[in-house]
């Protein structure tokens, strides 16, 4: 706002290419628009469906699909893959180029916009084209750029040589690009994930959250949120726009878990949509919760125990490679490991501890739909923005929690450890997501990259229960590589459980998860990707302008010449050919 006086600072108008295919296109387009409003005050901005509006079929109609595809993540999977092929994105650009190019074209220059802004992989290629024919029949460059929206795994038709520039998060996605779309380095900007404005302002506020300014700014923000408490271990847990999923049953293990262990925390859970499960956890029965919760730890702990492998078990929960005599190693070692870490041993297995208990309409989900954005407490609403807030997901691989299988040690009903004081509130939808961020010491959620991108944002570890296949398998090893959280899938809430517990009682634990994901986090991604986008679009809009004046300039002179040679000469017709 300081530097409206300078030449880049000037308005622009922008049109962004998106569709609501999951909230994080939308949500990633509402962002860059805020921080245009901000760096170049007067900027007007529009979001346009050029797939939806002038597509072909099917794709016309993928927002319709979308949600079925989203809730059935194997029918995902299979499109996906289908499409990330070389085949299909030679298809679909040459069907559309050839019979919607002419209509997203107009589409386009009925906007008349200063720069285009793509934030969707369908809408790149066809785009490009349009671009470059209006540039070429108005005689104005339109500059037309990239932001991609994915964190580490990346749609192949994200990628277009064509653009001006092309913004990204992650090595992953800078090699796609050079891989897939033969994108030169120089076109490539790594930055970060766009991220709503509000997380850069509570990230520099915050600071460093284990610092003592950082606790009591952490704790200052609970007290302005209203929570019951400031000053215990809080943990946020998101279900997604819906709510359902495994969450009423992570929410049970963490419940019980923490009180056996004797930890005096918080547990904030985000219902979203679903008033019956935020309903039932105000009055759920925590007692018999508890109860169901050793009675099945002694079960499956009597049931592991008689395993001659459980030496090995133990050893996997310490190494990521197997040192204990007489165990495998190697590939089989990786599938006991995922085996042992999903519901694959039935009863043997003790992550369906409350499958038996509440609404079996949300504990009974083989999948978790989970959102990446953001609500506040219980009366506030908003409509729901972050990633693809209506999305189920589900994995049995991938994951880590051999560490958090129950073995024979596990405190019983009778342990002398002090009972933790643990309370439960549930939220619906919360338009100050960034503040519960700040207030929480865990994030539980789906691996959906806006959600990730704001929790590194605000340095807070995250464990991920679950991902869309295909789209969101990478954004598991952006946490996991990036040291600042891990997988356990939402089949195994035991497990999720065990492991948050151990991060909230090791404070060097969560110190080191903490500067990890600081160090992967990019608060300030879409104010520096406006900045970019702005000066190179401002420099084309000087020379078009500066091209403008000189074709007047030379309108004005060819026209002078040809008045003088008609009244002095009358030959008019003759010199007019003789100067062109």
């Amino acid at each position: 706002m300081t530097q409206q006086t300078e030449p880049e600072s000037q308005a622009l108008k922008v049109l962004f290419l998106s569709s609501d295919t999951g909230g994080g296109h939308r949500a990633s387009a509402e962002s860059l628009a805020a921080q245009f409003e901000l760096l170049f005050p007067g900027t007007t901005y529009d979001l346009l469906d050029v797939v939806t509006k002038d597509g072909l079929p099917p794709y016309n109609q993928l927002v319709q699909h979308y949600k079925h595809l989203s809730a059935h993540p194997q029918q995902w999977n299979l499109v996906f893959k289908f499409s990330n092929s070389r085949a299909f994105e030679f298809f679909f650009d040459v069907s559309n180029k050839l019979l919607c190019e002419k209509a997203m074209r107009k589409s386009i220059m009925e906007y008349n916009p200063d720069v285009v802004v793509s934030v969707h992989p369908m809408m790149t290629n066809v785009p490009i084209s349009c671009c470059k024919k209006i540039s070429q029949e108005s005689g104005r460059h339109l500059p037309i750029f990239t932001v991609v929206t994915d964190l580490a795994s990346a749609h192949c038709l994200w990628f277009a040589n064509g653009v001006d520039k092309l913004y990204i998060a992650s090595d992953e996605c800078r090699k796609l690009a050079k891989d897939r779309g033969k994108v030169p380095d120089e076109k490539i900007v790594q930055i970060g994930l766009p991220i709503r404005h509000q997380f850069a302002v509570q990230a520099d506020l915050l600071g460093d959250r284990m610092s003592p300014k950082g606790v009591a700014y952490q704790q200052k923000v609970r007290a302005e949120l209203g929570l019951p408490v400031v000053d215990r271990k809080t943990v946020l847990v998101m279900g997604g726009g819906e709510g359902v999923g495994s969450l009423s049953n992570i929410v049970d293990s963490l419940y019980a878990e923490f009180s056996t262990q004797g930890i005096d925390a918080l547990i904030l859970v985000v219902c979203g949509r679903n008033e019956k499960l935020k309903a039932n956890l105000q009055v759920r029965d925590w007692d018999t919760v508890i109860e169901k919760y050793h009675k099945q730890m002694d079960k499956s702990s009597s049931i592991l125990s008689s395993f001659s492998f459980q030496s090995c078990v133990s050893g996997v929960s310490i190494s990521p490679t197997l040192t204990t005599a007489g165990c495998m190693e190697g590939s089989v070692t990786q599938q006991i490991k995922r085996i042992l870490s999903t519901s694959s041993l039935g009863k043997m297995s003790s992550t369906n501890v409350f499958s038996d208990m509440h609404d079996k309409d949300h504990d009974r989900e083989k999948i978790t739909r989970a959102s990446s954005s953001g609500i506040l407490l219980p009366t506030t609403v908003e409509v729901n923005g972050g990633d693809n807030g209506d999305e189920k997901a589900a994995s049995d691989d991938g994951s880590e929690p051999i560490a958090s299988l129950p073995t024979v040690d596990i405190p019983d009903s009778q342990t002398k450890t002090k009972r933790g004081d643990v309370t439960v509130v549930g939220l619906g939808f919360v338009t100050k997501m960034a503040e519960c961020m700040v207030a929480a010491d865990v994030l539980i959620s789906k691996a959906g990259p806006g959600t990730i991108a704001e929790a590194a944002s605000l340095s807070l570890p995250i464990m991920l229960t679950s991902f869309l296949p295909g789209q969101e398998e990478r954004n598991v090893d952006f946490v996991v590589d990036g040291g600042f959280g891990k997988f356990i899938a939402d089949k195994n809430p035991t497990g999720v459980a065990k492991e948050v517990g151990q991060w909230l009682i090791d404070d060097n634990k969560a110190r080191i998860l903490s500067l990890a994901a600081k160090k992967c986090g990019a608060p300030h991604a879409a104010r520096d990707i406006v900045k970019s986008i702005g000066k190179l679009a401002h420099k084309w809009k000087e020379l078009n302008d500066d091209r403008e004046r000189l074709n007047k300039t030379a309108a004005k002179l060819k026209l002078g010449i040809n008045s003088f040679d008609e009244d002095a000469v009358g030959t008019n017709t003759l010199l007019s050919k003789d100067s062109s």
